[in-house]
């Protein structure tokens, strides 16, 4: 069976976790089905409590589609514990306008759970009612320290705030109503959360500067001596500013020309890693973690520095089928589009390479298989 994007972006470790549930489904020969893949999601730290988890596969068993079974629904819960780490670190560094709960909620489900909606709608059958999907994620995206999953109980809940509509025999999509009902009070505690952190983080701070900023007369003696600076070494720091300001101005992409001319002469397949470690050393040689960098500082030199270590790469027929202008024009739409989605302006230097690695390996995998 082919495996999607959205299982390759959020990748479990399948074949580990059936050996596993094999092991058990061995030792627990009189246990039922559910039974089994209840224990097995508790041993993989997986739910609140036994009983909790138990009544959640019994509910859902008669709803799974045609070709799964409660095996995969066990699988979908913990791939939802790697998709709640990045969207809990992508909310850590998120900057709403004066702390907007809701446009965090929409941020969130936009990034995230959009393309999970469509993900997870395999898994249960076409015809079972739309609250089913808001309770699935209130289940899968609440923390389990939560005092309360009972399965009924979040049902009640969601049986009155997602209807199924219907408009002749068609299914209206309420997707987006679902993905709030379902999500809204987890994302909104969570970025509460983070604000907390936050403030919390501000206050140590400034305690710790207003620590520090009292100085007694010896030592402010001895700090105003230590500022005065001889001309010559006055001199040497400026030009090391200049040096280190000269490094951060250019992305340097030997790996990326060093790939492509490999794939010029030889033609072999250019594997995913060996397109991710290109990348990373041509995003690694200007962001530095750790620093804080603007969007706007850098769009046009990555787009500049991209295109010139790619064409570099080219054969001399090549070049003449792949201009530099063509592949900036390209670039350069890739880098508004992508600052549309990505509202925040400054952002330190390792989450803009998270952010973008993604988007260009996926320009890289494409241009690559343009060559022929």
């Amino acid at each position: 069976m082919e495996i999607s994007n959205f299982e390759k972006l959020y990748k479990i470790e399948k074949h580990k976790l059936i050996r596993y549930y094999n092991r058990l489904q061995n030792q627990f020969k009189n246990l039922g089905p559910s039974q089994i893949v209840a224990r097995f999601l508790i041993n993989q730290s997986i739910g609140s409590n036994y009983n909790e988890v138990y009544e959640t596969l019994l509910y859902f068993r008669d709803k799974i589609a045609e070709g799964k079974e409660l095996l995969d629904l066990a699988f979908e819960w913990i791939r939802a514990q790697k998709i709640r780490l990045e969207y809990k670190k992508y909310l850590i560094r998120a900057q709403y306008p004066l702390n907007n709960l809701s446009l965090a909620v929409d941020d969130c489900i936009f990034q995230f759970f959009l393309e999970y909606d469509k993900f997870i709608r395999n898994l249960l059958k076409e015809d079972i009612r739309e609250y089913n999907f808001s309770t699935l994620y209130e289940i899968f995206f609440s923390p389990f320290e939560s005092k309360n999953l009972n399965i009924n109980d979040i049902l009640e809940k969601h049986i009155h705030n997602v209807p199924t509509h219907f408009q002749g025999m068609e299914k209206i999509n309420t997707n987006i109503i679902i993905l709030r009902s379902g999500l809204s009070n987890i994302i909104v505690k969570d970025y509460e959360n983070v604000l907390f952190s936050r403030k919390d983080e501000k206050e140590k701070k400034e305690i710790k500067f207003q620590k520090s900023s009292v100085v007694s007369p010896t030592k402010e003696i001895q700090s105003q001596k230590s500022n005065i600076v001889s001309p010559a070494r006055e001199i040497q720091t400026q030009k090391s500013s200049v040096v280190q300001s000269a490094k951060k101005e250019k992305f340097s992409g030997f790996l990326l020309e060093r790939l492509i001319k490999t794939y010029c002469v030889r033609k072999i397949e250019i594997s995913n890693k060996k397109i991710e470690n290109a990348l990373s050393q041509f995003l690694s040689s200007y962001f530095k973690f750790g620093i804080i960098y603007d969007f706007e500082d850098f769009k046009e030199l990555i787009v500049h520095n991209f295109a010139d270590d790619l064409t570099s790469g080219l054969s001399t027929n090549l070049k003449r089928t792949q201009s530099v202008d063509t592949i900036k024009r390209t670039l350069f739409n890739i880098m508004t589009s992508f600052r549309s989605v990505n509202k925040a302006k400054k952002l330190d230097g390792h989450a803009w390479k998270n952010d973008l690695t993604p988007m260009l390996k996926t320009y890289m995998t494409k241009f690559i298989s343009n060559l022929g």
